[in-house]
């Protein structure tokens, strides 16, 4: 049990009240479960306006002091052995009869909410009420001293544990009582505890299968099974990896060997152009030199591109033409000479 006041209220109820776009601390929290959480005291006001309005209802001569606890709050619930052994709609049974258990109690009035959360280790419900006593009066500290605590212990026990097969605390044990928090925690640890324990039976039932070792009890038969079906299970799983991984390999190598059966088909094109059009060759390739020696430096050995003699080329050709104009402009005027 905890005792708030005013100011630490709107924190549990975000925490309470969560839905699945809570940004949860608690790593045991899955926000993908929190849809399954349900209440099962309707209320349409915040905690901090139904208590609000439940204190002015008691018209109190005197105004409750800014330190005074205005709600306690209960965290209800069990082990994984107990829900695990429950159908879901016996579970709710479970919680129903807590719910009431405390309404009848306390008064379904003074109760803030009830909210039960499905996302976490162990199911539980978060039980808060308005400490309020028989006369009226806004009093935690009269309500929840440590005798009426053993008392609602013990009439718990009687009205709901019995009935669900549960154990009683050991009435008088000098045991600290846990926050909500330590309980959280102690949940935690449990949980990590039974995993431990479960996967050291499952790695020697498998040990012990692998190894020829197979068990006549029936029970240790059992476990063997289940933990060769679970290693096939883990062994089918690589498989799969490893295949998609090989193939992923094959399909690289098939585009490398792609490329460099191109890359050769362009090599002996190139060199062909340069033995048979050195022309050709050094106007396509020398003329660029800065963007093709890359290019070239791929697949022959390192080649000088010599600008001077790009230059030389050129002004050859240009000689031809002119050579070959200045002819022609001869044979023309010779014709006209004759005709004449």
């Amino acid at each position: 049990m905890e005792k708030y006041h005013k100011s630490d209220v709107c924190p549990i109820e975000k925490e309470n009240e969560r839905d699945e776009n809570y940004k949860a601390d608690n790593p045991q929290i899955d926000g993908s479960k929190t849809i399954r959480n349900y209440r099962l005291a309707l209320r349409f006001n915040t905690y901090t306006e139904f208590i609000n309005d439940r204190i002015k209802s008691l018209n109190l001569p005197i105004k409750p002091r800014k330190d005074a606890v205005v709600m306690n709050s209960f965290v209800l619930g069990s082990d994984n052995e107990f829900f695990s052994s429950l159908h879901p709609w016996k579970t709710r049974d479970f919680f129903t009869d807590c719910y009431e258990f405390f309404a009848k109690r306390y008064g379904e009035e003074n109760i803030i909410s009830a909210v039960v959360h499905q996302d976490e280790t162990t199911p539980h419900m978060h039980l808060n009420l308005i400490p309020i006593t028989a006369d009226g009066r806004l009093c935690s500290k009269e309500l929840f001293n440590k005798q009426r605590l053993r008392d609602l212990q013990t009439n718990f026990y009687e009205s709901v544990g019995k009935k669900y097969h549960l154990e009683r605390g050991k009435e008088g044990s000098q045991a600290k009582h846990l926050s909500t928090a330590e309980f959280k925690a102690k949940k935690i640890i449990e949980q990590a505890e039974e995993i431990k324990q479960g996967n050291q039976v499952y790695a020697d039932a498998l040990k012990e299968a692998e190894s020829g070792e197979i068990s006549k009890k029936k029970g240790k038969l059992k476990e063997q099974v289940v933990a060769l079906a679970v290693e096939n299970k883990r062994l089918k799983k690589e498989n799969l990896i490893l295949a998609k991984d090989n193939g992923d390999l094959f399909n690289e190598y098939q585009k490398a060997k792609g490329f460099e059966e191109q890359a050769k088909v362009a090599k002996e094109a190139m060199l062909a152009v340069r033995k048979h059009e050195p022309e050709a060759y050094a106007r396509t390739f020398f003329k660029a030199t800065g963007i093709m020696q890359a290019f070239v430096d791929m697949f022959t050995a390192p080649i000088t591109l010599p600008r001077n003699h790009v230059r030389e080329i050129e002004d050859e050709v240009e000689f031809e033409k002119q050579q070959e104009k200045a002819k022609q402009a001869k044979e023309n005027a010779s014709k006209y000479y004759w005709s004449k």
